[in-house]
């Protein structure tokens, strides 16, 4: 008897890799090219050792194919998510209206915020300003601003922990604005 090819042992299981590719969240048409694409490869690279991708002479491995159908998903992962609209110009414009008042509210929510909490920032002591600026501005450590000014790392926590507090009591209500539109 004739020796089944590898492309012959895969699609005994075609719906079940249709299957898996729908499990990661992939549509009928986008599942149907996933599991194309994937025989293709699999032929390509392995079928001259099938050995491979076989736990005995009969049997696929199911977790070799996976990864690869895994790793095709995501490698188009983009691709399919960038035509989705398309077909419905009308529904296109509806949503990118909303996404652009989404965003909007976003970004007037982000500016209150940090507009602020340079408020709060700009009463403080100049000490404590100037802190607050090289560690969250300039992006310089705790320990990379002691070494530098040589003042005790302790000072320097204790400064930015109490600049923080006094953060966090006066913008909470501007915070809570800024998650609400952020989670939209």
């Amino acid at each position: 008897m004739e020796e089944q090819r590898l492309i012959d042992k895969l699609a005994d299981k075609h719906e079940d890799w249709i299957r898996m590719a729908k499990s990661f969240g992939a549509d009928n048409e986008q599942s149907n090219e996933l599991v194309q694409s994937m025989y293709v490869r699999l032929v390509k690279y392995v079928d001259a050792d099938s050995e491979r991708i076989m736990y005995t002479k009969d049997e696929v491995n199911t977790y070799y194919v996976y990864v690869t159908l895994r790793n095709l998903f995501l490698s188009n992962a983009h691709s399919y998510k960038s035509d989705g609209d398309l077909e419905d110009s009308s529904a296109f414009g509806s949503k990118y209206s909303l996404y652009r008042d989404l965003d909007l509210e976003y970004e007037e929510a982000h500016k209150a915020l940090f507009d602020k909490i340079d408020a709060v920032v700009n009463e403080w002591y100049w000490y404590d300003k100037k802190l607050w600026g090289i560690h969250f501005y300039d992006k310089v450590s705790m320990r990379g601003i002691a070494a530098d000014t040589k003042i005790s790392l302790s000072s320097i926590f204790n400064t930015l922990k109490n600049g923080k507090e006094k953060v966090r009591n006066e913008v909470s209500k501007e915070y809570e604005i800024y998650c609400k539109a952020k989670n939209k």
